[in-house]
C-alpha cells in the first residue's frame, strides 16, 4: 500500500492490538482446531501482530507482505516477542512460491485482499492461495464490506483517537467510490495536536494564550490515499468456488454472526481447499 514512512509507523498506533486479538482469536482457535491445523501463512501480514498470535499457540507460521516498511515492522514486533514467526517480503499470486510446500491455514486480513489490481489479479490471487493450501486446508479473509459502502453511500468508517507520546492523534478514513464502481479509494488522514500543547493546556491562563501564540493549535497533519477493488461478498463467493474452495462461509463479525450485508461494517469468509 502506498504511503509514507510515518503512516506506516501510525498503524500499530491506530489499533488496538489488545482487544482486536482477544476478539478475534477465538474464532481462529476454533477453525484451527477443526482443520488441525498447524501451519499458517499470513498473508498481507501488515505489522505481523496476528502472526505472532498464531506462533504464540505453536504453530509454524509465516508473515508476508509486500511492503518494506510494513515488513521492517513485523521483523522489528517478531524480535520483540521472542517468537519463531518468519517474515517474507511477497505479494499476492506468489504465496505458493515462497512457501515451497503447502501450508494447513491461510488468513488474510486487515482489508489486504482488496489491495489486488484488477478482477484478474483477484482470481490468481485465490488460485495461488489453492496451490499453496493442502487439500482441506482452511482459508479465512477479513476485509470491509463493500455491498454496504456502495448501496448504503458509506462515506467514513469511525474515527479513532488516541493519546500517545507524540501528542493527541486523530486516525481519520473517508471514503469514495470510483464512477465505474469497479474500486473504492480510501484517504487516510493522521492528525496529531503536540503533546506540549496538550500539557501545557493547564491552566486558564495557557488556554488564552494558545489562541494568540498558535493560531494553528499544534496540529499537524499526514495524508495518504489507496485504492481498492470492490469485492462484495457475492463475488468473492463465487470467484472462490471458481478457485478451487468450497464450504464458504461468511460471517459479519468474529463470534461467527451470519452476514448481513446492509449492516455490518466489515466481512469475514471462511472457506475450505477442496
Amino acid at each position: 500500500m502506498a504511503g509514507s514512512e510515518q503512516s506506516r509507523d501510525d498503524y500499530d498506533q491506530l489499533v488496538n492490538w489488545t482487544a482486536r486479538l482477544e476478539r478475534e482469536a477465538p474464532l481462529f482457535r476454533t477453525l484451527f482446531k477443526q482443520a488441525d491445523v498447524r501451519s499458517v501463512a499470513d498473508v498481507g501480514a501488515g505489522s505481523g501482530q496476528h502472526a505472532i498470535m498464531f506462533a504464540s499457540w505453536g504453530m509454524d507460521v509465516t508473515a508476508i507482505d509486500p511492503d518494506p516498511w510494513m515488513l521492517e515492522r513485523a521483523r522489528a514486533n517478531v524480535a520483540e516477542a521472542h517468537s519463531s514467526v518468519v517474515v517474507a517480503q511477497g505479494g499476492f499470486g506468489q504465496v505458493a512460491g515462497i512457501l515451497g510446500t503447502a501450508v494447513d491455514a491461510i488468513t488474510c486480513t486487515g482489508n489486504a485482499l482488496p489491495h489486488v489490481g484488477s478482477r484478474e489479479q483477484l482470481e490468481a490471487a485465490l488460485l495461488d492461495f489453492a496451490v499453496a493450501l493442502r487439500p482441506g486446508g482452511v482459508l479465512v479473509l477479513h476485509y470491509l464490506n463493500h455491498y454496504r459502502v456502495l448501496e448504503h453511500g458509506v462515506r467514513t468508517i469511525k474515527p479513532v483517537v488516541r493519546e500517545t507520546v507524540d501528542g493527541d492523534t486523530f486516525f481519520l478514513r473517508v471514503i469514495d467510490v470510483a464512477p465505474d464502481r469497479e474500486f473504492i479509494l480510501f484517504d487516510f488522514a493522521t492528525v496529531v495536536r503536540d503533546a506540549a500543547v496538550r500539557e501545557g493546556l493547564s491552566t486558564a491562563a495557557a488556554w488564552t494564550a494558545s489562541l494568540d501564540d498558535d493560531p494553528t493549535g499544534g496540529w499537524r497533519v499526514q495524508t495518504r490515499r489507496s485504492a481498492h477493488l470492490v469485492i462484495d461478498y457475492r463475488a468473492i463467493t463465487t470467484a472462490l468456488l471458481d478457485a478451487g474452495f468450497g464450504n464458504v462461509e461468511l460471517y459479519g463479525s468474529h463470534d461467527r454472526t451470519p452476514l448481513d450485508p446492509d449492516a455490518d461494517e466489515s466481512i469475514i469468509v471462511v472457506a475450505r481447499r477442496l
